[in-house]
């Protein structure tokens, strides 16, 4: 490896990749940290001895370490030693306790990731960093990224981070853009003020419960939570994405759901939803005391986190038209089977407002899509690959166009069931 590593140096290199892989830990070289030249290092699974001299890495842009056994002062020096350095990737290397990244002017992106690797403190002060991506699981670590003063896209995964320390480092972030916060589990109600934050993402934050926003040019909202409050100044969202991954239990459950759809009703005209099929299959006793939440969404994209086979299509449709009466569009996909995607494209007669005629009617603001609906088209598309298998058009004239979905989806599930044994039978057992 000495000899490899001996001529790459000798030959000049741009960029030195070097991976030794898991099964024995190789010790890189002195001569590293002194490589002028040199544009790229990417290690992995290796390990970096203190520098015997002051780091000369002069033209170093970008540092990736993977599972290279450091310390907290060799990290320090290396740095130091980089006054070009824009990429920074540090992934579970054990011994690093403490990473202070300071004073580097062309630093622009950052990417960390310790997975019970020990770390405990990161702070980063960077005239010129855009982008900071920090995943810690399973151990607490102090994170400061204020001093950061242009980040523009900030992602925080597994972090031990309250809502005190959120609000007070997005405050100090006035130009940040992108916010993704995923598993920081101990975060419970939140309050953002960002005036140019545009995409705001939330995963898996289990005990987060409520959040307000000040956020006036926020256009997409992706929240892969259940919360019970939400309060915002007026959005003007381009999309908006919301997973739930509780399954109903009861009417009070659906009526802090509706509650909380009903809150993006004004935002967009483009809905995002991922959930169990009985989310949205509203019991009837609520649909006839309640008004449908969603009355200005037109497009309407419902991913289904339920066994294809436990659904019924018309009732799923049924629910969704009364989520967001009037859509012009629909589609619905199952994630975790059979990569199928139906399309629904939806035309109605003139009049939608409830002028008495249908007793089903007289609890809505607008009248029940079943009461006004003229036309609807369905296609069905196999994903992969992306090919068309089948395109239907039924007309209100034509009869009831429920029975009509219905028929539809039992051949549609005929021929699913078929394709499954098929492929199951191809790839063997």
């Amino acid at each position: 490896m000495n000899r490899c590593l001996s001529y790459a140096f000798a030959s000049n290199v741009k960029e030195l990749k070097l991976d030794v892989g898991c099964c024995r830990i190789y010790n890189v070289p002195q001569i590293v940290f002194y490589l002028k030249s040199i544009y790229v290092l990417d290690f992995e699974f290796c390990r970096l001895e203190p520098p015997r001299g002051t780091v000369t890495l002069l033209s170093l842009r970008k540092l990736c370490l993977s599972f290279v056994h450091v310390d907290d002062e060799i990290i320090r020096d290396m740095v130091a030693g980089c006054p070009l350095i824009e990429y920074i990737n540090i992934n579970n290397c054990p011994g690093l306790k403490s990473l202070q990244l300071l004073g580097l002017n062309k630093l622009k992106e950052i990417k960390l990731d310790s997975n019970r690797c020990g770390l405990e403190r990161v702070y980063i002060n960077g005239v010129n960093v855009h982008s900071v991506d920090i995943k810690v699981y399973l151990e607490p670590c102090e994170v400061n990224v204020s001093s950061c003063k242009n980040l523009t896209h900030l992602r925080l995964d597994g972090l031990s981070i309250t809502d005190k320390w959120l609000y007070n480092q997005i405050s100090e972030l006035p130009f940040l853009e992108y916010l993704a916060l995923h598993y920081c589990m101990k975060l419970r109600s939140i309050n953002i003020s960002s005036p140019r934050l545009k995409e705001l993402v939330f995963e898996r934050c289990e005990e987060l419960v409520e959040f307000e926003l000040d956020t006036p040019n926020l256009s997409i909202f992706k929240c892969f939570n259940y919360v019970e409050s939400f309060s915002s100044n007026a959005l003007a969202l381009s999309q908006t994405l919301l997973c739930f991954i509780s399954h109903p239990v009861d009417n009070e459950w659906y009526l802090k759901f509706i509650k909380l759809l009903a809150r993006f009703n004004l935002c967009s005209n483009v809905l995002n939803l991922q959930c169990n099929h009985e989310a949205v299959l509203i019991p009837r006793e609520l649909r006839e005391i309640l008004c449908p939440p969603l009355t200005y969404h037109k497009h309407v994209s419902f991913s289904v986190l339920s066994e294809i086979l436990e659904v019924s299509l018309a009732n799923l449709v049924d629910g969704l038209l009364w989520i967001t009466p009037h859509a012009e569009t629909l589609s619905i996909e199952w994630p975790n089977s059979n990569f199928y995607e139906l399309s629904f494209q939806f035309s109605y007669k003139k009049k939608l407002t409830y002028e008495g005629e249908t007793p089903c009617c007289q609890s809505l603001p607008l009248s029940c899509w079943k009461h006004c609906i003229k036309e609807v088209k369905i296609e069905c598309t196999e994903k992969y690959p992306i090919r068309q298998i089948n395109r239907e058009s039924f007309s209100s004239e034509d009869g009831d166009i429920m029975e009509k979905i219905n028929d539809l989806w039992k051949s549609l599930l005929d021929m699913m069931i078929l394709h499954s044994k098929i492929f199951a039978e191809y790839d063997g057992p």
